[in-house]
């Protein structure tokens, strides 16, 4: 069998696998956003979602989202200002 040339790009062209992009729950969003997870810092992600396009899902009844985006969404947010 021969190896492919073309290297995994992982999730989302992020070089990471699905598994290490995905957030599940709004206290690993914030914790992934604001450096820990507060009860203050998990209502701002909630606010960010509703109000100011978090980009994010529900997966089930959980909110959802991936490091990469956030990190994308950040940057044109910075690059707006």
């Amino acid at each position: 069998m021969q190896k492919s040339a073309t290297p995994h790009i992982g999730a989302n062209g992020s070089g990471l696998p699905l598994a290490e992009d995905l957030m599940t729950g709004a206290p690993a969003i914030a914790a992934f956003m604001f450096g820990q997870d507060t009860e203050t810092n998990r209502r701002r992600v909630y606010h960010a979602a509703d109000k100011l396009g978090l980009p994010c899902f529900k997966l089930g009844g959980s909110l959802c989202a991936r490091r990469s985006t956030i990190l994308r969404w950040i940057e044109q947010q910075e690059n707006a200002a």
